[in-house]
């Protein structure tokens, strides 16, 4: 298990202190919740068109939630769940807090601006103790209302994302097992640019 200082800014630090199988945990609840939604809208198409864009996501994420803890808790060392409305985290040993969130085109994610949920936007200062706090989640297309890729990001305050990488999955290898892998970690790129959020209402339960 990692023990040790993360610079939650650089991503290559980050993805190399967390190890693959929390890039993997993520990647599979994606995956996995990508194929629900298909099966729903396949077996139950006129009760999945019903949903206004709310109501499917928050569908999605329940189905999202369930995914990643089955995983998390199956795969990742040193898991721990705290799953009481309006919080749903994934701790991964002392060090990373997760929550699992759509992520819209700008990389912005959504939630009431609550004490907790700023507190969780912010990143420690260094220190001896830290929690790096961490989103995980996939690319939400809102006009075809599909789920894209995978994805796991870090900011610091609530329209200050300082990295995002995509989760690519890879082909089985010889032990027949799929990854995901991070595109375009580079530990010399810049953090990118503060984005201005437009407000939108959604409860902070972790949702989306």
């Amino acid at each position: 298990m990692f023990s040790g200082m993360v610079d939650p800014r650089n991503a290559q630090s980050v993805v190399e202190a967390l190890g693959q199988s929390p890039l993997d945990a993520i990647g599979a609840a994606v995956r996995d919740t990508r194929a629900d939604l298909g099966t729903y809208r396949s077996t139950l198409p006129a009760m999945a068109a019903r949903h206004s864009q709310r109501g499917i996501l928050n569908w999605v994420h329940d189905q999202f939630f369930a995914h990643a803890r089955v995983q998390f808790e199956s795969n990742v060392e040193g898991t721990s769940v705290l799953d009481r409305e309006p919080t749903r985290d994934i701790f991964v040993g002392h060090t990373f807090r997760f929550r699992l969130k759509k992520h819209a085109n700008d990389d912005m994610v959504s939630s009431y601006p609550t004490d907790a949920f700023l507190a969780f936007a912010l990143q420690d200062p260094p220190q001896l103790i830290q929690e790096v706090r961490l989103i995980g989640g996939y690319r939400w297309d809102s006009e075809t209302r599909e789920i894209g890729t995978a994805v796991l990001s870090a900011r610091d305050g609530k329209s200050n994302v300082l990295w995002v990488v995509e989760l690519a999955e890879s082909a089985a290898g010889a032990d027949g097992l799929v990854h995901f892998q991070p595109q375009g970690v580079d530990p010399n790129l810049p953090s990118l640019p503060t984005i201005v959020e437009t407000v939108e209402i959604e409860k902070d339960s972790g949702t989306q």
